[in-house]
């Protein structure tokens, strides 16, 4: 199963915290025996500063992965010059680059009687990791950015890249051969955690054969790479700002070793038969066999043109088709700001062509897809309504393939996880994690 950008990590920042400590501390006891969870254990309560992250959980085993900043704390009050004004115990926390210079990529693992501990940690303000199904090899990339330096040559932060690998479960690490200038994105491997590829910013794929030590990066067309200037060949646009980079919007690796590519352009000539597009995404189905000479010719004929909307999220169905959820209408100019919010929908393809779609609520917030047991879909996501200044968690669940949704508001959580063995959501609030059975 490919990780997803953490979209939903440090939601809940410390000082919201320590405000909803006082009010959690008189529910807390009735909310265990009360709600519809069930409370398992307390984990990580000694491991600051507080924070949840990306989980995962295999009978009793729990692994965190989390990027986090650095623990900031203030003098005691007696020592303010100021009461009303809060002042910090070292100087360094009152330097902001300082305090994203000291942000780290931390991988977190035990089990639910034991606790769980640090087993990797290294400086980054952003990280990506892959788990094999074994638990046995974990690959780690991070991406670290130095503050106090202007931004380089490209128009970017200069930033530092490493990639990280582990074999026994996250006891011992070797740093892979990487080039540090080079973002490394995304891991995403097959089962065999050998065959795999790195997915990054900048439209950039490289693909491994032997778990790592050498990579090919797979060459995408220059129009791929677009905002909102035209291209000197007059096919689609390049970047105008120079501090953005295009991405994919969706990406997933099936078991067999396809990868599924999805991004979005402001128009682009594709091959006969399919002419110019505009405001569209594109998505493709690439076998992890393709040749370059397969794949130059792939990027001219994707396998789905999405007029006006974006794909968020894409799984492989057992019929042979494809889950979309995608957000609807036209991708908003990159000077347009407060643009209104797109609705999410879930659409099913087959055959080339769109059989069914179903359009969410507007305060839903897609997040990822997890394909259940008997084809039971179900979409982790968040709700925001007008009236709401922070997003609450939210799980939305189809059992007859997507025509219809039962919501539950899953309320504040910093760490949520979908076991789909058990079938059931795991999440981390408060120092303790949860579970529910879904139905």
């Amino acid at each position: 199963m490919p990780f997803r950008p953490l979209r939903r990590l440090l939601k809940w920042s410390f000082i919201a915290m320590l405000g909803l400590t006082v009010l959690a501390a008189g529910a807390y006891g009735m909310y265990k025996v009360l709600s519809m969870w069930t409370y398992e254990t307390d984990l990580m309560e000694h491991d600051k500063p507080y924070g949840g992250g990306d989980m995962r959980v295999r009978d009793r085993q729990v692994m965190v992965f989390k990027p986090i900043g650095p623990e900031l704390k203030p003098k005691p009050f007696s020592e303010w010059k100021n009461p009303e004004v809060a002042e910090m115990a070292e100087p360094w926390m009152n330097d902001i680059a300082e305090q994203l210079n000291r942000h780290t990529v931390r991988l977190l693992r035990g089990d639910m009687d034991q606790g769980i501990r640090r087993i990797f940690e290294k400086p980054g303000q952003n990280g990506a990791w892959w788990l094999s199904p074994d638990w046995k090899t974990i690959y780690v990339s991070t991406e670290w950015t130095n503050y106090h330096l202007p931004s380089g040559s490209d128009g970017y932060g200069q930033r530092l890249s490493t990639l990280w690998k582990s074999v026994d479960g996250g006891q011992s690490w070797r740093q892979m051969p990487w080039p540090e200038r080079t973002p490394a994105g995304q891991p995403l491997f097959m089962p065999d955690a050998k065959r795999g590829y790195l997915v990054a910013d900048g439209m950039r794929i490289w693909r491994t054969l032997d778990g790592g030590e050498h990579w090919d990066a797979i060459p995408l067309p220059a129009w791929t790479n677009q905002q909102l200037t035209g291209h000197p060949s007059g096919n689609g646009l390049l970047p105008m700002i120079k501090s953005s980079r295009a991405t994919f919007s969706a990406f997933d690796l099936a078991e067999d070793g396809t990868l599924r590519v999805a991004f979005y352009v402001r128009q682009a000539k594709l091959a006969a038969g399919i002419g110019e597009v505009k405001e569209s995404t594109l998505l493709y189905s690439l076998p992890f066999a393709a040749s370059q000479e397969e794949l130059a010719r792939k990027w001219m004929q994707p396998d789905i043109v999405l007029p006006r909307q974006s794909a968020m999220d894409i799984k492989p169905a057992r019929d042979g088709g494809l889950h979309l959820i995608v957000l609807q209408g036209q991708l908003p100019s990159e000077k347009e700001v407060n643009t209104p919010r797109r609705i999410a929908a879930y659409a099913h393809w087959k055959d080339g062509k769109e059989d069914y779609r179903h359009a969410f609520e507007p305060h839903v917030i897609p997040g990822a897809l997890f394909i259940g047991p008997h084809d039971q879909l179900v979409l982790a996501g968040d709700s925001k309504k007008p009236d709401q200044t922070m997003s609450d968690s939210i799980t939305l669940v189809s059992t007859d393939k997507g025509r219809h949704w039962d919501e539950t508001d899953d309320g504040m959580a910093y760490a949520w996880y979908y076991e789909q063995a058990k079938n059931r959501i795991w999440k981390y609030q408060l120092h303790s994690l949860y579970w529910r059975e879904l139905k």
